[in-house]
């Protein structure tokens, strides 16, 4: 493991990762290697915080639509017309919660809601949307110089209603997630920040996962993610990589949270005992067995969770599950072996077309050998 680590470092797939393995509760590796940048200024640390990507969906986004099961709010078999009473008139009216959580549903992968407001050719800002500083109607912060208006949300959410519908075979999607943050927010009446604080990261104890970590976080501790030549036009550095979480301020259903392997390792724990944790039971064993079984015959998802690599990975249960995150970043669960993986970095460092790690299949490999080394 230490030496595949080093050589995707050396060959520049990733300037630096954090590594952990449990088994059976206690962890048996837990590594960093490299540094934080491409420019090796500052070595990585185990409490450095990275943009997760869209792991986000599953340690914010499921969580909090699991204790909405819990609550009888949300079931598989609603429709988002029935969660959100905007998208009733439109063809989105249809569509279950189980179709969307496992990306069967027919939704878009993708809005690139940034390009209605920026001429991505040389990344200049309509100024009919942004503000230099914050004002009474640019009160949402995309960077520290770059604030849009307050209506953009409402835009995002019209655009994500008036998009395509495609055939319901499995495409993985990132717009099912901003609706079930609205659903959520709003039956709450807070933010999903302070809703995961609340009911999952400090009783946790992962005091080191949140978005905008910016707010409470040393910008030392961050890890630098990306250069963004199209949109912001600056290193992106303790803000949100996701252009879309970005436009909504930082917190999305689909991308947004910052974490290290530490952290994300007792999240992942939680799962694998049925919702319990530090003695306390926080989702019903029940709904978490629902949400990580796989969900369609053809499909290789549960709600919300990958379960691809089963048929990759030698050894991998039926059982098991985890996620992906774009800039470089995955977690793995495998109830059969008691086993938690977390491996985060920050590929798109090198550069945002750098594709090494995943061409080279640095995770699975790693992945690979955790299982060799406890399989015949």
């Amino acid at each position: 493991m230490d030496v595949l680590a080093q050589e995707a470092i050396s060959k520049n797939y990733t300037p630096g990762m954090q590594i952990i393995v449990a088994k059976k509760g206690k962890v048996i590796y837990d590594k960093v290697f490299g540094t934080q940048d491409i420019h090796k200024r500052q070595k990585l640390n185990w409490d450095h915080l990275y943009d997760v990507a869209s792991v986000t969906k599953v340690v914010a986004s499921v969580p909090l639509i699991m204790k909405e099961f819990e609550a009888g709010k949300i079931t598989f078999e609603q429709t988002l017309g029935e969660l959100d009473s905007d998208l009733k008139t439109t063809n989105k009216n249809g569509l279950k919660v189980k179709e969307v959580l496992a990306h069967q549903a027919g939704l878009a992968p993708w809005i690139g809601f940034y390009k209605e407001t920026v001429n991505v050719k040389n990344a200049r800002l309509y100024l009919d949307f942004y503000s230099r500083r914050q004002d009474e109607e640019h009160t949402i912060k995309v960077t520290d110089n770059i604030f849009i208006i307050n209506s953009i949300k409402d835009s995002i959410y019209e655009d994500i209603a008036k998009s395509p519908i495609g055939k319901k075979v499995y495409e993985y999607s990132d717009l099912g997630f901003y609706i079930f943050q609205k659903r959520i927010e709003n039956d709450y009446k807070k933010s999903y920040q302070e809703l995961l604080q609340e009911k999952f990261y400090q009783p946790l104890g992962m005091y080191h996962t949140m978005y905008n970590p910016k707010d409470k976080f040393d910008l030392e501790v961050i890890v630098p993610t990306a250069y963004d030549k199209t949109y912001r036009n600056q290193l992106i550095h303790g803000y949100v990589h996701d252009q879309g979480a970005a436009m909504m301020g930082g917190i999305a259903g689909h991308a947004g949270v910052f974490s290290n392997a530490i952290d994300l390792a007792k999240l992942m724990q939680m799962y694998l005992n049925k919702g319990f944790y530090g003695g306390q039971q926080f989702i019903k064993s029940e709904i978490i067995d629902q949400f990580t079984a796989k969900q369609y015959p053809n499909s290789n998802r549960g709600a919300g969770f990958d379960k691809s690599l089963i048929k990759s990975i030698k050894g991998a249960s039926n059982d098991a599950f985890g996620h992906y995150g774009f800039t470089g970043t995955m977690v793995w669960a495998d109830p059969k072996y008691d086993l938690v993986y977390i491996f985060l970095s920050n590929r798109v460092n090198i550069s945002e077309d750098n594709n090494l790690l995943s061409s080279k299949k640095v995770r699975e490999n790693i992945l690979q050998l955790i299982y060799d080394s406890f399989l015949p």
